[in-house]
C-alpha cells in the first residue's frame, strides 16, 4: 500500500471551483491557508497507480497550478 499525500495551489479566485472537482475524485481533500490550498491524501496499492491518481485526478484538474507531492513511508 502506498500513501501519497498531494499539496495542491489553484489559480487565484478558483479555489472553491477546483475544491468542488477534488471533492468528487473520491480523494480525502483538506483545505488549507498557507503556502498550499488544499492537501489530497490518496492510499493505492501501487506507486505506479499513485502517479495515475496524482495525474489523473489531481494535475488534470482544471484552475490546479501546481501540486507538490509527498510519498509516505514505512519506518
Amino acid at each position: 500500500m502506498v500513501k501519497v499525500f498531494a499539496l495542491v495551489n489553484a489559480e487565484v479566485g478558483k479555489a472553491r471551483e477546483v475544491l468542488n472537482v477534488l471533492e468528487k475524485t473520491g480523494l480525502e481533500v483538506c483545505p488549507l491557508f498557507g503556502e498550499y490550498d488544499y492537501m489530497v491524501i490518496a492510499e493505492t496499492e501501487d506507486l505506479k497507480t499513485a502517479t495515475a491518481t496524482i495525474l489523473d485526478k489531481i494535475q488534470a484538474v482544471k484552475g490546479v497550478t501546481r501540486t507538490r507531492t509527498l510519498v509516505g513511508a514505512e519506518i
